[in-house]
């Protein structure tokens, strides 16, 4: 039997001297890009604020875009239509967002330079900088896998995602995505102008505050009797606890037997901004664009417990734990959850020691 070698870690020194010549290679083509990521942020502030109140689009909704258009670009996760979308989206720059991290896209090209917004860490060993593109690869596994096992698939809260477009093309599923007037118009305007396929999808315009997103569900064609997945990503986490509830609530009671719901919970120290410095920041810019951070899950003592406890609440049970820096040994910050209808007695799932591999 053949043993297997082992690579051997470079030792720390190394690691040191490679990390300081990465970065003094980095910052001569940082420079260079100075003038142009001024220009970039003048164009990506009037588009991202201005152009996007005018339009009625919340920031919140653009988030999703911007984090796989930078998977494309950082080479941790290919999306040609999110780049094709980007560069026709009325409430964002390609150019601004190319002038900000092009250095970093050049350098890791050309001698593997990379900063956490660019590393796709294993699971369980997320940071905050690096949790998007992780969060993204999850939910991503989530889809492609209901594709073929589910009849409907529901996003509420879409915003410019295209998750939809790339895994639902040509599969025989029903698909709903559900906004508010102001976002889903300019997300159908921009699709046409930059000749990305959506004929498939049924889009749903929702004013939440008059409207029921479960009423218009089921007039857009929902059928009850059908297994569907309700994707429900970073929603929860500017509302209310009681509309969180309630909407899982909803979710629930439109789940038959083999259904399921797939949501992200993030914790009551991510929200509040005890958790970091940049977490603080990002928690007031929120504030100040008119978004604040609201709900959070308590995860300090046991983040599933925590969230178990928070979903029999809304009818449903836990499948599916992802706790991102579970590994790290970090105050728990975030987690991404499959749950389906609970249709009996509480069944309590065995704790999974970290987020099952993608």
């Amino acid at each position: 039997m053949t043993r297997k070698r082992t690579k051997r870690p470079m030792p720390v020194i190394f690691r040191l001297l490679r990390t300081l010549l990465l970065t003094l290679l980095y910052i001569p083509i940082q420079v260079v890009f100075i003038p142009l990521a001024l220009i970039g942020v003048i164009l990506g502030a009037y588009k991202g604020f201005r152009r996007s109140r005018q339009l009625g689009v919340s920031f919140s909704a653009i988030r999703a875009l911007h984090y796989r258009w930078f998977g494309h670009y950082l080479n941790t996760r290919p999306d040609p239509l999110s780049v094709a979308f980007t560069k026709e989206f009325p409430c964002e720059s390609h150019f601004g967002l190319w002038s900000l991290i092009g250095p970093l896209v050049i350098s890791r090209r050309l001698f593997g330079f990379a900063k956490e917004l660019g590393r796709l860490p294993e699971p369980g060993e997320e940071t905050l900088a690096s949790t998007p593109g992780r969060r993204l690869l999850v939910f991503d596994r989530i889809m492609e896998e209901a594709v073929d096992e589910m009849e409907q698939i529901v996003i509420p809260g879409v915003g410019f995602d295209l998750i939809a477009q790339r895994f639902t093309e040509g599969k025989d599923v029903r698909v709903f995505e559900l906004d508010q007037f102001g976002t889903l118009n300019v997300k159908i305007e921009t699709l046409k102008k930059a000749g990305i396929k959506h004929d498939w999808i049924t889009y749903i315009p929702v004013d939440y505050s008059r409207e029921s997103w479960v009423e218009k569900l089921l007039e857009a064609g929902f059928d009850k009797t059908k297994k569907a997945l309700f994707l429900w990503e970073s929603v929860s986490l500017f509302l209310e606890a009681d509309v969180v509830k309630e909407n899982l609530r909803q979710m629930a009671g439109l789940c038959v037997a083999g259904s399921k719901v797939a949501q992200d919970f993030y914790s009551d120290a991510f929200v509040s901004g005890e958790l970091s410095g940049a977490a603080r920041k990002a928690s007031r810019m929120m504030g100040k664009m008119g978004e604040p951070w609201k709900f959070g899950i308590d995860m300090m003592d046991d983040p599933r417990g925590a969230v178990e406890a928070f979903l029999e609440e809304c009818g449903l049970r836990i499948t599916e734990f992802h706790q991102f820096g579970e590994k790290r040994e970090v105050e728990p910050f975030y987690c991404i959850v499959e749950s389906e209808k609970n249709l009996g007695p509480t069944k309590r799932f065995p704790r999974m020691s970290s987020p099952r591999p993608l």
